[in-house]
């Protein structure tokens, strides 16, 4: 059994120091996983020096820190599920009050009475951690093998704890019978346990540090869109599924109208807001209906489910008008006038995803050229623009505008 317990105090040793080290990596609670593994620690520690040190300071310190051990871990679990913590003086009132009553049963010489409460006080907190995992389990955020072996470590280990409390309390006779030492078996199980609970939590952390780089990596850090990697690949898939169900869906590129003189006029500051305000707007308008992502600069991508044409253009003409009646305002106070131009293409069985896409540029061009702040179906106008017929579309309207005597600022090639 001095091998087991010699294992277990390695991989405790071990595993305290990947919680010392997932400290700087701003996990949620990492700090009482850590301190729960130390105090486990101190617990396996002190069944091996039980034979050397005198038996009954040793056994005190096994029933104490196992179950702190435990409340670590349920106030930890607590703290990465997003629950409130208790602060420090909390910890040491829960402790200090637990000590004073397992001294006071140590010193009238109740040896059963407190390993008793020790193994009850480890098995009612593993529950509940359990149980805390289990009714707030996180959708987002983790990984969700990682987060069920952490599961059914704890519940393994607070199972091993009851049936321990439950054979001391089934008999009436000294642990140093046959019943006391399947109790006393039991117990050292559930020791044994703990270093495997704290290797789910670990892999637990694990999965929450890997799905952060997966949100990390698939949103644009600015606006919280889908990056252009992640938006075309979940559009493809989109595209795909609604291809083989027979159900329309639409490709909207949509491109912030003169977003360099934003740029020119308010400093990139306030650049990054009206993209962080406008994709917020578009969201709304969206309301879980499609994806959105961000392809590059003021250019952003929606694929979405939609009905038919009545439908598509309903939703642009909506994007239009919000992004129109809903300036972005700076932290000075000063607010941006935006407007959208959108190009839009509806799917069909026959075209690809990439198709689809160029047709959208050149119904986004169409927009552009015929005036901006607007929206244009890629079936609208006669055939695919070329560069040069998109130039030459721009600088007509340019010219038109300017007989009108509303000319904008900008070469005639412009069409931002």
């Amino acid at each position: 059994m001095d091998i087991l317990f010699t294992v277990a105090a390695m991989s405790l040793a071990v595993m305290l120091s990947v919680f010392v080290c997932l400290r700087k990596s701003g996990a949620p609670g990492v700090f009482f996983f850590g301190f729960g593994c130390f105090l486990a620690l101190l617990s396996v520690t002190g069944v091996l020096a039980g034979g050397i040190l005198p038996a009954r300071p040793v056994a005190m310190l096994a029933v104490l820190t196992m179950p702190a051990s435990c409340l670590m871990i349920f106030f930890g679990m607590g703290a990465f599920l997003g629950r409130s913590s208790p602060r420090m003086p909390v910890i040491a009132a829960h402790i200090t009050v637990f000590a004073c009553v397992t001294a006071l049963l140590e010193g009238s010489g109740a040896e059963i009475a407190s390993a008793e409460i020790g193994a009850a006080a480890a098995c009612c907190l593993l529950a509940a951690t359990g149980a805390t995992l289990f009714l707030h389990w996180p959708r987002h955020g983790a990984i969700a093998p990682y987060l069920l072996f952490c599961f059914a470590t704890v519940f393994a280990a607070a199972l091993l704890n009851g049936t321990a409390l439950a054979v001391m309390l089934s008999s009436e006779k000294e642990l140093g019978d046959a019943s006391g030492l399947r109790a006393q078996n039991l117990l050292d199980a559930g020791l044994l346990a703990m270093p495997f609970v704290f290797l789910g939590i670990i892999l637990m952390l694990h999965g929450w540090m890997i799905a952060g780089l997966r949100k990390l990596v698939a949103h644009d850090d600015l606006t919280g869109a889908y990056s252009r990697r992640t938006f075309l690949e979940r559009a493809e898939t989109l595209h795909s599924l609604m291809v083989t169900l027979g159900q329309p869906m639409a490709f909207l590129l949509l491109d912030i109208d003169r977003f360099k003189q934003i740029n020119d006029l308010h400093g990139h500051a306030g650049g990054d807001r009206a993209l962080s305000h406008f994709t917020r707007v578009v969201e709304n308008c969206l309301a879980g209906r499609g994806i959105i992502g961000r392809l590059g600069g003021e250019e952003f991508g929606v694929a979405v489910r939609i009905g038919g044409r009545l439908e598509v253009a309903e939703l642009a003409e909506t994007i239009c008008r919000e992004i129109r009646s809903t300036p972005a305002v700076l932290e000075n106070g000063t607010t941006i006038a935006l407007t959208v131009s959108i190009g839009i293409t509806l799917a069909e069985r026959n075209r690809s995803l990439s198709d689809i896409m160029v047709e959208a540029d050149s119904a986004l061009y169409e927009a552009k050229a015929t005036g901006r702040d607007r929206f244009c179906m890629a079936d609208s106008f006669p055939g695919p623009a070329s560069a040069s017929a998109r130039a030459l579309a721009g600088a007509a309207a340019q010219l038109r505008q300017a007989a009108e005597g509303t000319s904008h600022l900008g070469s005639l090639s412009e069409t931002g």
